[in-house]
Parts: structure tokens; sequence; C-alpha cells
């Protein structure tokens, strides 16, 4: 997927077992620096499930090591040490499982550092008198290296894993999580629109790892924070976690503002998925940003980019329209369905199976029609063939979704924008008091240039950075969605 083999696989060359070589036999990890033998081992995998080396011929091997803390609390567990390069491995893979050998169960996992740093370091809870598993792996480097092993006791553990979030509408969503080791009373949950100061936002204790807020504003992206509560004492606070309500067309990203454009959007399949901001190389429809879908040489792409959920009225009509640079001929088509999944996504809008485009060039899809009133999601699957030779690339960006409903006219009416045509500062306010959660400025391409996240009935927002032109101001409220026409000189 990522990088090239650094050193040849160590076969078995002989049947004899060594200590670490099998799950029975593991050699007990200490506290501090541990220095790792050739990895050569039997492998049993919970967490990665391998069964060859990366190149897809090699044995797959592994090594083990158990850990068996006395008390609560938290794990780290790093390869990323400045001992570890070449003749060394500087390409590490671990799991670390629990249970029985035969039988075992994965907690935790983590192959490189970062894009770049191949290496391997997590952290993760560990409940007193468990004995945890680490295996390390051979599937990209077999040669010896060292690691190192911290553990910190915590009376009160924090929530380590976030999942996907559910029953998402307009105004609603379940947040949903993994326990605490430390079975709190409850959790404290903190939540607010997208970029609040953490104590002015709304907070809740569910009592169980899962919650669902309502009152919430379409079309809106939301940050939340999360802690146990044990009672005595409390954990730490999660880092920032976001979800966003379910949109309202029109809807457009352009996947420039990392902050809050990106909420929502979710990838799967066998290819690599990010962002970028090479220079000269994005669409002149958006400053930077493209996702890039890559194809590994000799692998037949099937690669899912899925859009946030969407909200359709019943005989809605949507049109998509998107721009795609492609350096060789690939295949992409465009589907709908009921859950940002492969297999839901089972109504094909559009498809081009030899796309070429050298420069970036606009494509238009046909009209979709939602059959009923819900949730939908839109995505785009590159099914590309194997490259032959090198890697492939396939760039998209400024997507734009229509609809053919009109925005709330009469809410529009009863907002006030001025001055219009406007220089540096625009003013807002309704008539009917509605609170506004975000407004959003995008230009006659349907690309947002501006995301402002409000919680006013009125207010004033900055245009000063804004080029000489026509807007939309998009105004979304707690009754709904008004749009205005601005002139920015």
């Amino acid at each position: 997927m990522k990088k090239l083999l650094l050193c040849s696989i160590l076969t078995l060359g002989s049947m004899v077992s060594f200590a670490q070589d099998d799950c029975t036999t593991p050699l007990v990890a200490t506290v501090g620096t541990n220095t790792a033998p050739a990895i050569s081992g039997v492998y049993e995998g919970a967490c990665y499930a391998l069964t060859n080396d990366n190149t897809g011929t090699g044995p797959i091997n592994g090594l083990w090591y158990t850990y068996t803390p006395a008390s609560a609390g938290e794990l780290t567990i790093s390869s990323n040490l400045p001992a570890n390069v070449a003749p060394n491995s500087s390409d590490t893979m671990v799991e670390v499982m629990t249970g029985d050998c035969g039988a075992l169960v994965c907690e935790a996992g983590n192959d490189d550092v970062s894009a770049t740093n191949y290496l391997s370091e997590l952290s993760f809870p560990v409940a007193a008198g468990v004995t945890y598993y680490i295996q390390w792996t051979n599937y990209w480097d077999a040669n010896g290296f060292d690691f190192t092993l911290a553990f910190t006791p915590v009376s009160c553990l924090k929530v380590y894993n976030i999942f996907g979030n559910t029953n998402i509408t307009t105004t609603s969503v379940t947040l949903n999580w993994d326990p605490s080791l430390s079975n709190p009373a409850n959790y404290e949950l903190e939540y607010g629109p997208a970029g609040f100061t953490q104590g002015n936002g709304t907070t809740i204790t569910p009592t169980t790892a899962a919650a669902t807020i309502s009152g919430l504003n379409p079309s809106t992206v939301y940050d939340y924070y999360l802690r146990s509560n044990c009672g005595a004492s409390q954990s730490v606070w999660t880092t920032v976690n976001q979800f966003t309500t379910a949109k309202v067309l029109p809807y457009a990203s352009g996947f420039d503002n990392t902050t809050t454009q990106l909420v929502g959007w979710r990838t799967s399949g066998n290819g690599a998925y990010g962002l970028s901001a090479i220079a000269g190389a994005a669409n002149a429809q958006s400053p930077s940003y493209y996702w890039i879908f890559n194809n590994t040489v000799g692998a037949v792409s099937n690669n899912w980019l899925f859009t946030p959920p969407i909200s359709l009225q019943a005989g809605e009509q949507v049109t998509t329209s998107f721009w795609i640079r492609c350096a060789s001929t690939r295949s992409l088509r465009l589907t709908v369905g009921n859950a940002a999944t492969s297999t839901a996504q089972t109504t094909q809008i559009w498809a081009n199976p030899a796309l070429l485009a050298t420069t970036y060039a606009q494509q238009n899809a046909p009209v979709f029609t939602a059959p009923t009133a819900g949730i939908y999601y839109f995505a785009f699957n590159d099914i590309s063939v194997a490259a032959a030779t090198t890697a492939a690339t396939l760039r998209l960006d400024t997507v734009n979704f229509a609809t053919n409903l009109s925005t709330n006219d009469v809410l529009s009416s009863e907002f006030g924008v001025y001055p219009n045509p406007v220089k540096n500062v625009i003013n807002f306010n309704s008539s009917v008091n509605a609170l506004v959660s975000t407004i959003e400025l995008t230009d006659l391409n349907g690309r947002t240039v501006k995301t402002v996240n409000v919680n006013a009935t009125e207010g004033q927002i900055s245009v000063s950075d804004l080029a000489t032109g026509m807007y939309m101001m998009r105004i979304t409220t707690d009754q709904g969605v008004a749009v205005k026409k601005i002139v920015k000189q």
C-alpha cells in the first residue's frame, strides 16, 4: 500500500522452536527498552489476520511477548526509536491481544506512526491482572529492533475508542464509544458548534457508552469532548471529536476547509486516500486540496469515497457535478444508497469506464430522484483495472449537489442582510428571531469560500477577505435554511 520492503524477509529454514516463537512461549516484556531478535516464529493474528508478508508470497511470522499489569492503567508500546535504522528494522507492525492462544481477541494494533514514519507506536488501556499478548510481525521487515514499554497507573481511565455515529438526521445523532475499563458511574459529554471553547458548550451525562443528542441544526458540524466520571475522580477529556447532522441541499464541498468540510466524508476499499496541497496541481475551482484514489500496481481498484448523510424529500431531484483529473485512464462511477457502505450503494447514477483528463474537467451526472424521504449517502467508486507498472491516481474536487426544491423563501424573506453591496462587514438579523447556527458563503461555481459558526439570532461577519463578486449567503437556523444573494465590492 505504501512502501518498499526494506530488506529480505527471513524464511523458516528450520523447524526448531525457540522462546518467543509462538503464542505459548512468549517472553515477558519489561518496562523500559526491550531488544527484539529477528522475527521467525508462528503468526497468530486477531487485529490484522495476515496470511502472507507484503509481497504476497513470503510467509508471515510472529515474535511474541506478554505483559501483565498489577493495576489498571495505560500501556504504551513504541518502536519509534533512533536505534531502529538499517540494518535494524525501520518498518514494524504490532498487534496486542488478550485471551487464550488459538482464540485471541484484538485489543490494539499499529502499523505506522505516520505516512512517512513506518515504525509503530500505540497507547491503550489495560486492566489489572490481565495478560496482554504483544506480537510483532514480519509483514514489512523481519530484522531485529528495539522497542520500549511504558506503564502509567490510572484510577479512572478515559475513553479510548470512538465509534461511528448512528441514527443521523437533520436535527439529531447518536454518538457511540467503547466503554471505559474503569466502569464509571457515568460519562460527561460536552458539545457545541465546531470551534466552540470547552466550558461554553452543552453538557450531558449518559450512563452508557452511547448518547443521542437532539435539537440540533441541519447541515451543521459540531465538536464534542468526552470523559469518564468515576465518582471520586474523573478521567482526562478526550481530544476533540466531530460529527455532522444530515445535509440539506444545496450542498457543496471543495475539500478545502479541513476543520469542517471533511467531517462526515468516509473512505473504504483497497487503495490509499488523502488530501494534497501540491502547488499548481489543484483545481482552479478550489484553492489547493483534492482527494486521491491510489491503486497499487497489479491490484484492481475498488475504492469508495462516501459523502456525509444527505436528507432528501420524496421526489426531490438531485443534480451532481464534480471536477476530475487523471493522467491515465480510470473507471469511475457515482452511486447512491441508504448507508455509507459498498453493499448499500444499490443505485448507479453515472459511470465512465474510460475517464481521462490530464487537466481538471467538470463532470455532470444525470438527475437522481429520491423515491422516498430519508437519509441518503452518495459515493464515488473507483473500479479501475490494475495498474501495470506504476500506481495511478484519480483526483476529485469541488463536488456540488443541487436540488430542484426551492429554499425556504418565507424564511429568507424574514432575514435582512446589510449593507448590500458590502465592502468589509455584513450584518444579519431576522424578524422571527431565528437562531443562526452557521453561515456559509459560496461563489457562483458552488464552492464554499467561507464558513462561520454563529449561535446567535443576529450579528455580523467579515467579508473583507473575499474577492470582488457575487456570493450566495446560506444561513442555517433552528427554523430552516435561508439563502440571500450578496455582492462584495
